[in-house]
């Protein structure tokens, strides 16, 4: 699905673009005792340059809109010639659009907006 992929890979730069987030990049294991860790072996875990450049470069790439993107409820007018579909899909994009602005709503006094499921940004269909 769409809305699955859209929650999960539209937030990859918001996700990785913070190094430590991207954990299968660390040098080390994580300590086996709670407590054992400190500012030394956390710079120790941290990849390589390189490394962590192109974890941040594959997030980004990966977490753009295409330009000619398909948005969930959005269909071309050739799909749905018959009077009692369009009048569903109008219905649709209604309750879509509605959905939209609670969310909206719902993110305002949040520092960081949860926009991912937003109906407005979850893509029709899965395109790399």
């Amino acid at each position: 699905g769409s809305a699955q992929h859209s929650s999960v890979n539209f937030g990859q730069y918001d996700m990785y673009s913070y190094v430590p987030n991207a954990t299968f990049t660390m040098r080390l294991s994580p300590p086996a005792t709670k407590g054992d860790a400190n500012n030394d072996t956390l710079i120790e875990s941290l990849p390589d340059k390189k490394t962590a450049a192109s974890v941040i470069t594959m997030g980004y790439l990966l977490s753009r809109y295409s330009q000619d993107e398909c948005y969930f409820g959005k269909f071309p007018a050739e799909w749905f010639t018959e009077d009692k579909a369009q009048v569903e899909v109008a219905n649709f994009s209604k309750t879509l659009t509605n959905l939209d602005a609670d969310i909206v709503e719902r993110n305002k006094p949040l520092d960081v907006p949860y926009v991912y499921m937003q109906p407005s940004r979850v893509t029709n269909s899965i395109t790399i």
